[in-house]
């Protein structure tokens, strides 16, 4: 069923203190976060959020199409606009490991967990993708934008995806409220943020427990490049380094966008 989000629902379910008070609404729209990045700075508060039933020309990390059934999925963006300006890859995946939880208690199981750097992965398929960008007005700092393409309720996807992909009402077998689900979301994504902003090492702890892959000797791909060695993976530091222990009893730290891990 094609639904139009109901921004009055998601309002009244909504309990957050200051994410996603404010909302940009469309029922049709490239890219949420390419929508908030060309807002102007007097257009942009802390907590904004962009939502559109139907993202055209949505993508993913390495430029990757984001495939979408209008009216049935969650395809959002948030503005933050954090006086730290470092540490946005531990924001993202704080932001991921609120998803991880979400999924994990709205369906009652352990199956969903982080696949590195920001995809989630729901019973081995993938469910959600996040897309992080930084806007600066000259070499300052104006804002971090987080995108998040969730599969709720898509029960087709395309050849290429019917394998590798999944949505929410899949796994749990039935049809799943949208705006109750991103309410609940938002307030766990608020919770975090604090615990981010606040720089509390139970996040970290709690992001590295919910990486897949986590402790467990994997290949790695360096600049697409697999590497003849093999790491056991420590997770991320307080930097969102992720830092992994070679065979030496050494370990070497890698920023996210050089490092792929090879899990199988």
């Amino acid at each position: 069923m094609n639904g139009t989000f109901d921004q009055s629902i998601f309002l009244q379910e909504l309990d957050t203190q200051w994410l996603g008070h404010g909302i940009r609404y469309f029922e049709e729209l490239p890219s949420t976060n390419t929508y908030l990045k060309q807002l102007s700075a007097s257009e942009v508060e802390h907590g904004l959020l962009c939502l559109t039933d139907h993202q055209t020309e949505g993508r993913g990390q390495y430029e990757r199409k984001w495939e979408t059934e209008k009216g049935q999925n969650l395809t959002f963006s948030i503005v933050f606009t954090p006086a730290d300006t470092g540490r946005f890859h531990v924001l993202t995946l704080a932001c991921a490991l609120a998803m991880v939880e979400k999924l994990n208690e709205f369906l009652n199981a352990s199956c969903a967990a982080i696949k590195w750097p920001n995809d989630i992965i729901l019973n081995d398929k993938k469910t959600a993708g996040i897309l992080t960008e930084t806007v600066f007005s000259g070499n300052k700092f104006d804002r971090l934008i987080i995108g998040i393409g969730l599969n709720i309720n898509q029960e087709k996807f395309s050849v290429e995806l019917e394998e590798v992909a999944t949505s929410v009402s899949r796994e749990k077998g039935q049809n799943v409220n949208r705006e109750q689900f991103l309410a609940d979301l938002l307030n766990r994504i608020e919770y975090k943020y604090t615990q981010w902003e606040q720089r509390q090492s139970s996040l970290i702890k709690t992001i590295n427990r919910n990486i897949i892959g986590y402790g467990q000797w994997l290949g790695l791909k360096i600049d697409d490049k697999l590497q003849d060695e093999v790491y056991k993976l420590l997770g991320i530091d307080e930097k969102g380094a992720l830092l992994m222990l070679n065979r030496d009893g050494g370990i070497d730290s890698f920023s996210y966008e050089q490092i792929q891990l090879v899990t199988n």
